[in-house]
């Protein structure tokens, strides 16, 4: 139904108009009405009417400055004006207004009803073409980005100007990014995103961040990696590209204000039709990100990729001495060991990261090794997806450090703080043996780092908290055993065990025996 809205000062006008024409034939219904142009512009947010009956001539405000007002609020919204004058120029302002028509008062049913028709097909014409409209940018919006990756991998792989596949991929570059020059000097990026939700919002951004510095650019995720193609006035013209990357990774900004972005950039193309290869050095480039951080923009033309072979990090005899620093507790030696090997790499960064990675987590397992205390974490936190895989170089070698402070600290005489802190986990665990207890949770109530606590109770204790809570439930598995009455599975679950053949597996492994046998035994008689 088309919504209509009565404007006239004239009570009487509003009910006739409202009772005697045939809205519901015509498709219509009239949703309210008002005494002059200022109540109407009032009520016209809430009532959004379709269609606007107005008298001209109101106090307060008139038809003519209503209409204009409309013009910014409801642009779409047609108007009739009622007129009781002859005055030809005054209408013919009316209509200049987006009036569709104007009826003279008297008004004649009749005329008045079949201007209402025509007026009704004229709007829903218009909504089923905005409709239509809508549904194809929303199409649009759905497939470009689709089309646009498509394309992309088609620019990414053309081999030059002579490329057979060129013609197609320049008329369908024309077709999507009309605005976009055929020809001249072009770079590529390539970005990678901490988080992948990011990618999407990155197109936007690099789209109006471009428009800023006056670049022409073509984005596109290709492979969950972002993909800009930037085309220049010249190489001598690469500042307003610089700073559009440097907006996009967020440099300059407050830390923890943009997201995590990193970019790699290649060298400039002669021709859109070359830029696989600016593309190909901007990946080689992205993986300088380990090194730098994120936030960074890493230009192919500037970094070094001569590997050096003897680097500390790889050296044995330095890895040795790392390990041996650590056997003999001097941790100071052994973070500067560590130091050496990282600056190293920040100065001659190895263009196998894959290898750096590995070869820094067998750093971090030989002091697990040395401190098998320690290694719960990597256990429990899956370490090497979470800090050694997805992590860059400072990240790790910050973690790196600070396990040798928490194992520094461990190794240190035992406060009688920290004595009251192990009487708190003892009672803390014969109280909640049954329960699915964890060393988190212990060193949660306890107020300290995991680490920290394992190494504290194993230095105090001789034992690590893990054993104690297994040495814990199966000494009362010992009592519970005497009670012939209770199945082993209910034992198993009393102790904190869901598994009835794991306990016993791990009864056996502490006693010698299963738990049975240990029931059976304890029941022969004293001869």
């Amino acid at each position: 139904m088309i919504r209509v809205m009565l404007v006239d000062d004239e009570e009487m006008t509003r009910d006739g108009l409202k009772e005697y024409v045939s809205w519901a034939e015509l498709g219509m219904e009239v949703v309210g009405t008002a005494e002059d142009g200022k109540q109407a512009l009032e009520r016209f947010a809430e009532l959004r009417p379709d269609l606007l009956l107005c008298d001209v001539r109101m106090p307060h405000m008139d038809g003519l400055e209503l209409a204009r007002r409309l013009k910014e609020q409801g642009p779409d919204c047609k108007i009739i004006f009622l007129s009781g004058y002859s005055d030809v120029e005054y209408l013919k302002s009316a209509i200049k207004l987006q009036a569709v028509d104007y009826v003279e008062k008297p008004v004649q049913l009749p005329e008045l009803e079949e201007l209402l028709a025509r007026t009704g097909d004229e709007i829903r014409r218009l909504q089923a073409e905005k409709k239509d409209a809508e549904r194809l940018k929303d199409s649009w919006d759905r497939s470009e980005p689709e089309m646009s990756s498509r394309l992309m991998r088609r620019l990414l792989a053309l081999n030059g100007p002579s490329d057979p596949e060129w013609p197609s991929v320049r008329d369908q570059l024309e077709l999507l990014h009309p605005r976009m020059p055929r020809d001249g000097i072009w770079i590529c990026a390539a970005f990678a995103f901490a988080d992948t939700a990011d990618r999407d919002r990155w197109r936007d951004e690099a789209a109006a961040a471009a428009e800023g510095q006056g670049l022409s650019v073509f984005t596109a995720i290709v492979d969950g990696t972002g993909v800009a193609c930037a085309a220049l006035d010249s190489e001598r013209h690469l500042e307003p590209a610089a700073l559009w990357l440097n907006k996009l990774v967020g440099r300059g900004a407050g830390a923890g204000s943009a997201p995590k972005r990193a970019a790699g950039v290649g060298d400039p193309a002669g021709h859109p039709s070359q830029i696989g290869e600016s593309f190909a050095q901007a990946m080689r480039a992205l993986q300088y990100r380990f090194y730098r951080g994120w936030q960074s923009v890493l230009w192919s033309r500037e970094l070094s990729f001569q590997d050096k072979a003897d680097r500390l990090l790889f050296d044995k005899n330095h890895f040795i001495a790392f390990e041996e620093a650590l056997r003999r507790q001097e941790f100071r030696e052994a973070e500067e060991r560590l130091d050496q090997a990282v600056n190293e790499l920040l100065l001659y960064p190895s263009p196998d990261i894959d290898a750096v990675r590995k070869k820094l987590f067998r750093w971090y397992i030989s002091m697990t090794k040395v401190y098998p205390e320690a290694m719960w974490e990597f256990e429990n936190d899956e370490l090497w997806s979470q800090v050694f895989v997805s992590g860059e170089l400072y990240t790790i070698r910050q973690f790196m450090a600070r396990r040798l402070q928490i194992i520094r600290e461990g190794m240190q005489g035992v406060s009688p703080g920290d004595k009251s802190v192990i009487r708190e986990v003892i009672r803390y665990v014969q109280q909640r043996y049954a329960e699915d207890i964890s060393i988190s949770s212990i060193a949660g109530h306890v107020y300290l780092t995991p680490t920290y606590l394992c190494l504290l109770f194993k230095k105090e204790r001789g034992m690590s908290i893990h054993d104690f809570i297994t040495q814990t439930r199966v000494d009362k598995a010992k009592q519970l055993l005497r009670d012939r009455s209770l199945k082993l599975y209910e034992i198993a679950n009393r102790v904190g065990y869901q598994d009835a053949n794991y306990f016993s597996k791990v009864f056996r492994k502490i006693t010698g025996e299963n738990p049975s046998e240990y029931r059976d035994r304890m029941e022969e008689p004293f001869i």
